[in-house]
C-alpha cells in the first residue's frame, strides 16, 4: 500500500463513526486507534465496515496508472478522483445524475458523490465547462486518483 494512499484512508477512518480499525490481509497488517477511543483490544463489531475497508484497499492494489490524468488536446480536462470510495451519479436513486455528457458545469458545482465509510462526499468540477465523456458507472468503487468526466474547458 503506498503512502498516499494510508493516508487517504486513516482520513477517512477519522471521519468515520469507528474508533478502532484492525485490518489483516495477506502480510499486509494495519491496527489504528483514533486518539482519545477507549484503549481497548481491536474487536471490530461492525463487520460491514471492514467489508467495505477491505474492498477499498483492493481495489486501491489493483490502481494502475492512468494515461488519461492529463489529456495532451489542450482545453481538455479531466477530473480524478479525490478519494477512494463508491462512485454515484445521482443526489439519491430517485433523482436525476448531477451531469451527462453534454451537461454545462460551474466550477463549484458537484458532479458526483463519492462515498466512503457511509460518509458522502460531492466531487465539484474543478473548472467551467461541458461534460464530454463519463468514464465511470454509477454505484463503481473508484480508486484515488482516478479519472471520472473530461470536461472540455471554457474559457
Amino acid at each position: 500500500m503506498k503512502t498516499d494512499e494510508l493516508k487517504e484512508l486513516m482520513g477517512i477512518i477519522e471521519q468515520s463513526s469507528i474508533d478502532v480499525l484492525k485490518l489483516e490481509k495477506g502480510d499486509f497488517k494495519l491496527y489504528y486507534q483514533k486518539q482519545g477511543a477507549e484503549n481497548i483490544s481491536a474487536n471490530i463489531e461492525n463487520r460491514k465496515a471492514v467489508e467495505d475497508t477491505q474492498a477499498l484497499l483492493e481495489a486501491a492494489e489493483k490502481k494502475t496508472e492512468s494515461p488519461a490524468a492529463v489529456k495532451e488536446e489542450s482545453g481538455l480536462h479531466v477530473i480524478q478522483a479525490p478519494m477512494i470510495g463508491t462512485f454515484y451519479a445521482r443526489p439519491n436513486p430517485e433523482a436525476e445524475p448531477f451531469v451527462q455528457v453534454g451537461s454545462i458545469v460551474a466550477e463549484n458545482e458537484p458532479v458526483c458523490i463519492l462515498e466512503a465509510m457511509k460518509l458522502l462526499n460531492e466531487v465539484p468540477a474543478g473548472v467551467n465547462g461541458e461534460i464530454i465523456e463519463i468514464l465511470v458507472e454509477d454505484g463503481q468503487i473508484i480508486e484515488y486518483g482516478q479519472p471520472l468526466f473530461t470536461v472540455k474547458v471554457s474559457e
